[in-house]
């Protein structure tokens, strides 16, 4: 599996520079940056739960790890024996309006998502398991030896992009600017194509708007 350090070195090596270890690693982190608020099929998931504790409305990353990078929830599931109830979303401020002179235990029913904690309402009874389906951010690279879709699915587009950076803002560099611009959308078509094959359901959806 390819690494921070991997995907570095390989820069490194495509503009045969042995200089610019800082540049890179930021060229890389803000070409992340770029791409992670679009959807691919590996920052989406409903494979990941936590559970409610009673009395306690707020969940952090204490509870599940990526509550903290959420960047939408699309919905919300509460498990309850073998039975299985979506949660309505509400804006925080409904939410606020909503639960501000109404203490209530019980299933929750309603949740939002403020200041990096999902907040669920009534206050829940008992342990439930909590199913998130959401777009997140995954876990930043840091060292040399983390590992995520970045260096590995998505390397070539993150390799891309961090070069046309270096190109543009460090080596004032044209030519390699201009074939990088080229080489972008095939590699970003090809990641969309798969997300879009790996989550088709064979069924027509309304959008949401």
């Amino acid at each position: 599996m390819a690494t921070y350090l991997d995907l570095q070195t390989n820069i490194a090596s495509d503009l045969t520079r042995s200089d610019l270890g800082s540049q890179i690693q930021g060229a890389i982190q803000d070409a992340i940056k770029q791409y992670e608020r679009q959807r691919f099929w590996f920052n989406t998931t409903r494979s990941l739960t936590f559970q409610s504790v009673p009395g306690r409305i707020n969940y952090t990353g204490a509870d599940l790890a990526q509550i903290p990078n959420i960047i939408r929830i699309d919905r919300l599931f509460l498990r309850w024996g073998t039975s299985t109830y979506p949660l309505d979303w509400y804006e925080p401020d409904e939410f606020e309006f909503l639960t501000a002179l109404n203490v209530s235990n019980g299933r929750p029913t309603i949740y939002t998502y403020v200041d990096s904690q999902i907040i669920m309402w009534p206050q829940p009874l008992m342990a439930y398991v909590i199913r998130p389906h959401m777009h997140y951010r995954l876990a930043p690279l840091v060292n040399g030896g983390d590992s995520n879709a970045w260096t590995n699915e998505a390397e070539n587009l993150i390799r891309a992009q961090a070069k046309l950076i270096l190109y543009m803002n460090v080596l004032e560099d044209a030519d390699g600017a201009a074939r990088m611009q080229a080489q972008i959308p095939g590699l970003k078509a090809g990641l969309d194509y798969e997300t879009s094959v790996r989550s088709a359901t064979g069924r027509i959806r309304g959008t949401e708007f």
